[in-house]
């Protein structure tokens, strides 16, 4: 094609060349606008194929299909297409331009500051995405019939926030529309690591494959760590092979309900894991619910990424975080990393910004902390009942003082007002699961998914231990039991020497 600055203010069909956003495998991406009568304005993307591909019409044929499935659709989280057309034998699709960040770079972003995408934040993400996978698969189109369509590359790349805190899933470039969709031979693949174990086998795939992939990413996005790392070799045999650790192994505060849904997501075989992305996305709704999740619509996911990208945010960042971040992009951690990184808030940094951090993952937005347990001070050890402690034999109390000692800048820019609400330790930690180890068939079920039951967690039905230092003060709410105690010990008394002297 023309060299791409030559596009550059010209005009092709109804649009106006405005800007080169990206390239891709087989098109140029560029910011465009529809100028209409009155002075009507519409910002759009052009997506144009590349001259070279023009002349193989399987080609061609793959890029038009990609306008041809995501037009099928009319949903929030799916990017909208508004035209295809060709001109001078350029092919081309107008789509909705969204303007915001990938996941990638927020993932990014927040392992420089935090380490990782707050819990809440992933799973409001993952459940949009989710949401979108339903329509696309389960979704009925204008014949009455289920669309059947299967994204194939469902990765951080193709999953956009934007300014406004809406969460869409773009390039339908290897979609295909079909119960089982056969890989075909010189198609343009997806990315290696965020494959299902069939996907990279070359066997037939449906909505279950886009399910896998969906639960690799909801996996890295909490987790800060990729799942399936090393050479694409390596990847693809873990992919087929290994069970991935449980996210509780690497972070021991991840909600035991969120992980089993997590691990049914990525099962190895397609019947063992959900069965349909609905199922997947009514799961993750109902534990957003009985977590009592804060961040459940878009402005408040608008107001996370506007926080994180922050000049406050930007002051977190150390050299430290930029190498893990660019390690986690290019998926290049080290196996060497797996010790160390077991348990973040354990090794969650003390030092000047601190406080800041740990509010910007976990409350932010005053999301609370019912998905967890805020960072400890010290390494954890068990007690003769095999409950969690601190080193020092107390346990801490949720939130900590670290994330109280935020400056009142700090805090008003994070949303506090002046009476702390909305600071980390306002409310109780998360449940976990009734089903404790045991495996995912042995889950009682009434529709087919799995059904988890919350139960008091371990800080909740257990007396807190105290320290050397233990104030000689009751707590408030033992004042009541005192009271009542001294009028019975009284009444007692009266009643024994009653009977002493013979009634």
């Amino acid at each position: 094609m023309s060299s791409i600055k030559d596009l550059i203010g010209t005009q092709l069909g109804r649009y106006r060349i405005v800007e080169h956003l990206a390239t891709g495998g087989m098109a140029e991406i560029f910011l465009a606008r529809h100028d209409g009568e009155a002075g009507f304005q519409k910002q759009l993307v052009l997506k144009v194929l590349q001259r070279r591909w023009e002349d193989r019409p399987e080609v061609v044929d793959l890029f038009l299909g990609e306008a041809r499935i995501a037009a099928l659709m009319n949903h929030p989280n799916i990017v909208d297409i508004y035209d295809v057309s060709s001109e001078d034998g350029k092919h081309f699709i107008a789509m909705e331009h969204i303007p915001g960040k990938t996941l990638t770079d927020l993932a990014k972003r927040a392992i420089q500051v935090t380490k990782s995408i707050p819990i809440e934040v992933g799973l409001f993400i993952a459940a949009e995405v989710a949401g979108a996978l339903s329509h696309m698969y389960d979704g009925i189109g204008g014949d009455g019939q289920p669309f059947r369509v299967v994204h194939r590359d469902i990765s951080p790349t193709n999953v956009l926030i934007s300014t406004s805190g809406e969460v869409k899933l773009i390039d339908f470039g290897i979609a295909r529309q079909g119960v089982a969709v056969i890989e075909e031979s010189g198609a343009r693949p997806g990315k290696v690591t965020y494959m299902s174990p069939e996907q990279v086998k070359g066997r037939p795939i449906d909505g279950r494959s886009d399910i896998f992939c969906l639960g690799t990413i909801l996996y890295e996005i909490t987790l800060g760590r990729r799942l399936w790392r090393g050479p694409r070799e390596v990847a693809v045999k873990r992919i087929i092979e290994e069970r991935p650790k449980p996210p509780t192994y690497v972070r021991h505060d991840y909600p035991a309900e969120l992980e089993i849904i997590v691990m049914r997501a990525l099962e190895k075989r397609p019947e063992d894991r959900y069965q349909s992305p609905t199922e997947l996305y009514f799961d993750l709704q109902s534990f957003m619910e009985r977590s009592s999740a804060h961040l459940r619509n878009n402005f408040q996911m608008a107001d996370y990424a506007a926080k994180i990208f922050s000049e406050e945010a930007e002051a977190l960042i150390s050299d430290v975080g930029r190498r893990r971040a660019q390690a986690f992009v290019e998926g290049n951690e080290g196996a060497e990393s797996d010790d160390e990184d077991l348990d973040f808030d354990l090794q969650q940094s003390d030092g000047p910004g601190a406080a800041l951090a740990r509010a910007l993952r976990t409350s932010t937005l005053r999301l609370g902390t019912a998905l967890g347990p805020p960072p400890a001070a010290q390494p954890e050890t068990s007690d003769a009942d095999g409950q969690p402690e601190s080193a020092g034999g107390e346990v801490q109390p949720h939130g900590g003082d670290a994330a109280n000692g935020a400056s009142e800048g700090v805090k008003s820019a994070l949303g506090y007002d002046e009476s702390g609400n909305g600071a980390p330790g306002t409310t109780e930690s998360g449940s976990t699961s009734e089903q404790g180890g045991r495996s995912r068939a042995e889950t009682p079920s009434e529709t087919g998914n799995a059904k988890i039951v919350s139960k008091p967690s371990a800080s909740q039905s257990k007396p807190q231990k105290l320290g050397e230092e233990t104030s000689d003060r009751l707590p408030r709410r033992w004042h009541g039991v005192v009271v009542v105690g001294i009028i019975l010990v009284a009444a007692l008394a009266a009643g024994a020497l009653w009977l002493l002297r013979g009634g």
